[in-house]
């Protein structure tokens, strides 16, 4: 096994290198087969200051049917194991997380069918984002025949795994964000300053500027980020993990 663990450990290494999902997947396919571990979800949602949890993503490696009755029922708004992964840092075992709705004893059953016998959920936290991510990885063992104790022999492996595949989607938020609003290097520093609380004085003295040219910058800004005020806009940027 140590030959194949050093295969799987240069394979979790090169996750990063992925340009695009369909790469992402095969080599997470890879990982997870030396594992043998046959099925996996990864999640991302952002959540804002009030605790909203919004713009789900999935990268998927089970049952096509499951996901889709998944998100056809939305069941990611309830799902018990995102909820603990929102609160909590460290791997669990599905079988000592709440289940506390009978909408989430219909989701936890029909996912069994599926293969999602014995579950591990694997969260991944970063101060640096309001974005969360949860590895679901399962297998088609029972609990009581040993199906949970498989997942959980590789639980350090697979926390580099959940934790890599967040930085990879808070960089690739990052750029889509910066896109999206035609934000340059400037403004983005400029942001900074304001969400710091620093004066348009320091900004400028910062920056090379006169304090006019800061104030002209702060109106572009808030044109491209569709707000009134520069403290919003300083909010808004932090919310998207542009800061």
């Amino acid at each position: 096994m140590q030959a194949n663990l050093d295969q799987v450990l240069t394979k979790i290494n090169s996750l990063g290198a992925c340009t695009h999902d369909i790469e992402l997947h095969a080599r997470l396919r890879s990982i997870f087969s030396d594992l043998q571990i046959p099925s996996f979800i990864f999640s991302t949602f952002n959540l804002d200051a009030n605790g909203t949890a919004s713009s789900y993503r999935f990268l998927v490696g089970c049952s096509a049917e499951w996901i889709q009755i998944y998100q056809h029922r939305h069941w990611y708004s309830n799902d018990p194991y995102l909820q603990y992964a929102r609160f909590n840092a460290s791997p669990a075992p599905g079988s000592v997380i709440p289940i506390t709705s009978a909408g989430q004893r219909e989701m936890r059953a029909t996912a069994r069918q599926y293969g999602f016998r014995s579950n591990l959920v694997v969260p991944a936290h970063s101060r640096a984002t309001s974005l969360l991510g949860v590895l679901h990885i399962a297998n088609n063992v029972e609990m009581e025949d040993g199906g949970e104790a498989r997942l959980l022999e590789w639980q350090s492996l697979l926390r580099a795994i959940s934790l890599t595949l967040l930085d990879m989607r808070t960089a690739a938020q990052h750029q889509l964000m910066v896109a999206r609003f035609g934000l340059d290097a400037r403004d983005l520093t400029a942001l900074q300053f304001v969400l710091a609380g620093e004066p348009a004085q320091e900004v400028a003295r910062s920056l090379g500027l006169s304090v006019a040219s800061v104030y002209s910058m702060y109106s572009r800004i808030n044109e491209k980020l569709g707000v009134n005020r520069i403290n919003e806009a300083a909010r808004l940027a932090q919310q998207y993990d542009l800061l």
